[in-house]
């Protein structure tokens, strides 16, 4: 785990789909409230963290990417203090409180979490791109939230066939109507005429779920 690459793909894409790893994992990550995408690579980024802790904190290129860039960002400074472990912290950050000292100028390199989060994005929105000729993939995505902004956007960007860029953007605008029709209720309700009507927990859960998928 010593190189930070915590998403791999399978086989290369070809002409013919193939339903390899990658693409099952994509399925089970289908869920109602989540962005596909981003639920996948919340799921790998955590695990990821989680084998860096028990068997990474010593490793010489883990360490030499972190102290190039002096540290974490802020979300990922976050995810380590909530999954590490007091002995890998304290290793980790004694080294780069030491070369702090060493080096207290300002370190420009990028979190390395970071690059390796885009990188496996890249290498997902790929693979998604060409999922999205496989009927199954299309019947799985069904169960999920549709795709935030971000995520909708690039893979978009991916399709050349028109006719399934127009099913994608048909499929996305499907899942937004359900759930602005849903916030419409859940502004109906605030009126002072109907405030005998509760909000529902779905109705609840939709105000997160359609900022979740505002992400751009």
């Amino acid at each position: 785990m010593g190189k930070l690459n915590f998403l791999r793909i399978g086989k290369s894409q070809s002409k013919k789909i193939e339903k390899d790893g990658l693409y099952f994992d994509l399925v089970d990550a289908c869920q109602p409230e989540v962005c596909p995408v981003c639920h996948l690579l919340e799921i790998r980024e955590r695990r990821y963290i989680d084998s860096l802790f028990y068997e990474s904190v010593n490793d010489p290129g883990v360490r030499e990417r972190l102290r190039q860039a002096g540290g974490l960002c802020d979300r990922h400074a976050a995810l380590f203090l909530e999954i590490g472990d007091a002995l890998g912290l304290s290793i980790i950050a004694k080294d780069l409180l030491s070369q702090w000292l060493e080096v207290p100028s300002k370190i420009s390199a990028e979190c390395p979490l970071c690059q390796t989060y885009e990188e496996s994005e890249r290498r997902v929105i790929k693979a998604v791109s060409g999922y999205l000729g496989i009927a199954d993939f299309w019947s799985a995505l069904q169960n999920s939230a549709g795709f935030c902004r971000r995520h909708f956007v690039q893979i978009s960007g991916q399709l050349s066939q028109k006719k399934l860029r127009a099913k994608l953007k048909k499929f996305q605008f499907e899942k937004n109507q359900a759930i602005i029709r849903k916030l419409e209720s859940v502004i109906q309700k605030n009126d002072y005429r109907f405030q005998t009507k509760k909000i529902t927990e779905d109705e609840g859960k939709a105000i997160k779920i359609a900022w979740n998928l505002l992400k751009k």
